[in-house]
């Protein structure tokens, strides 16, 4: 039987663009990220501050490795990465960056 592991590395310049291109509930995503803090677990989260156009309305957001897992998918999704489907997918923190790993078996 074969293993196959890939690790998909989203920088902090990438995620901003997860968080301002795939839906997230409590998040609008016309607001400018002004900080992305990826908190190490486990499980991982990440802190996202922003503020509304125009500069006023800050606000700070916590997202938990849950919704972590299903932003990464939709948006690798959305870039066409391929993904399979029954594959173990993991997320851990790598700096001020996210690893999302994805293990599966093949034959």
């Amino acid at each position: 039987m074969i293993t196959e592991i890939r690790h998909i590395i989203f920088s902090n310049d990438e995620l901003k663009l997860v968080f301002q291109s795939v839906p997230l509930d409590g998040f609008d995503p016309a607001r400018r990220i002004t900080r992305i803090q990826v908190v190490e677990g486990p499980p991982p989260s990440i802190r996202i501050q922003s503020e509304a156009a125009g500069g006023g309305g800050r606000s700070e957001l916590e997202v938990e490795s849950y919704q972590l897992a299903r932003l990464m998918v939709a948006y690798c999704r959305d870039k066409k990465i391929p993904l399979p489907k029954d594959a173990l997918k993991t997320i851990h923190a790598q700096g001020d960056a996210l690893c999302f790993s994805i293990m599966s078996t093949l034959g």
